[in-house]
């Protein structure tokens, strides 16, 4: 039975690579480029690669840009990307949000495989930067950044499967809390996000006034082997009486509150969801994950007074 679970971990943290496109001989070096964001998204993995057309989530549902409207701007990973939809560009959940905001121009900068450090120093914070001082500086206040969409953090802890997990040190959530190799991974993995987190709120926040939606992680083995299950509730949540009584999403709550950006949760709408939300590679969301996802965040901006439509 020991070798069954080893083994089921094994597998599941292989799919959980795969996809999540977390690949570090696949990602390439992205560098810091000052001049303004192009309209649209970038291809794959890499930034460097500019489309001189709006890119493809550009062009979905919302339509491309229009540069004289306010614009809705998603920072993240492979789910702000839309990974797990089966089409990434209209059924993610950051182009479904798109949709409830008619009157607001959509960039989509979620780069899949982006952890926090990524995300602040590779270069997607800085397209970002430089689509808010493009928008900011110009002549035209109608279309300064309008809200501000982020997502990150599940790559962090995936660093921990590819390399703990999979090589069988850290096989269990009984194991793990015995072991220093675990307990200091995921010790640094949370203080190395917190510090990554608030620099990049401290530079967005430096950047524009416009309202930031900060989102919580869900849980995709919740309701699957409960092996697995229960080191997605360590991580994210905490357990009391282990050494880790907060997880990743508190980290996020209390940095959220810190810097008083509006919150949205989606750790509880996927407890017990992982047959319904949860797409093929046992990781991603699914069309429907998806789906729940945007409703979270655009009842959020519902109540935070943004003019979102059904």
């Amino acid at each position: 039975m020991p070798r069954l679970i080893a083994g089921l971990i094994l597998i599941i943290a292989i799919l959980a690579l795969v996809g999540c496109g977390d690949d570090d001989d696949a990602t390439p070096t992205r560098g810091v480029d000052t001049t303004p964001a192009p309209e649209g998204t970038f291809p794959d993995d890499d930034p460097t690669t500019i489309e001189t057309t709006p890119g493809p989530t550009a062009n979905a549902a919302p339509g491309p840009p229009t540069g004289d409207r306010p614009l809705y701007l998603s920072v993240g990973d492979s789910l702000a990307a839309g990974i797990g939809a089966t089409d990434p560009t209209r059924g993610g959940w950051a182009p479904l949000v798109a949709l409830s905001l008619p009157d607001y121009d959509f960039v989509n900068l979620g780069i899949p495989g982006d952890d926090s450090d990524e995300l602040l120093n590779d270069g997607q914070l800085d397209y970002a930067l430089a689509e808010i001082f493009s928008r900011e500086g110009d002549d035209d206040p109608a279309n300064d950044v309008g809200v501000i969409t982020l997502e990150i953090g599940g790559n962090d802890l995936l660093d921990i499967y590819f390399d703990l997990v999979i090589p069988g040190d850290c096989p269990n959530i009984t194991e793990s809390l015995q072991r220093e190799v675990c307990v200091d991974a995921f010790e640094t993995a949370l203080s190395e996000y917190s510090a990554n987190l608030s620099q990049t709120l401290t530079t967005l926040r430096s950047a524009v006034d416009a309202p930031i939606f900060l989102i919580t992680l869900y849980n995709p083995f919740s309701g699957g082997a409960s092996t697995v299950d229960e080191i997605g509730q360590l991580a994210l949540e905490g357990m009391e009486g282990s050494p880790f009584p907060e997880g990743l999403n508190d980290v996020i709550r209390q940095i959220g509150g810190e810097f008083g950006v509006h919150m949205v949760e989606w750790y509880e709408l996927f407890l017990g969801k992982q047959a319904d939300y949860i797409s093929m590679d046992l990781i991603h969301p699914n069309d429907t994950g998806h789906r729940v996802m945007a409703d979270a965040v655009i009842g959020a901006m519902a109540q935070a007074g943004l003019p979102v439509v059904d």
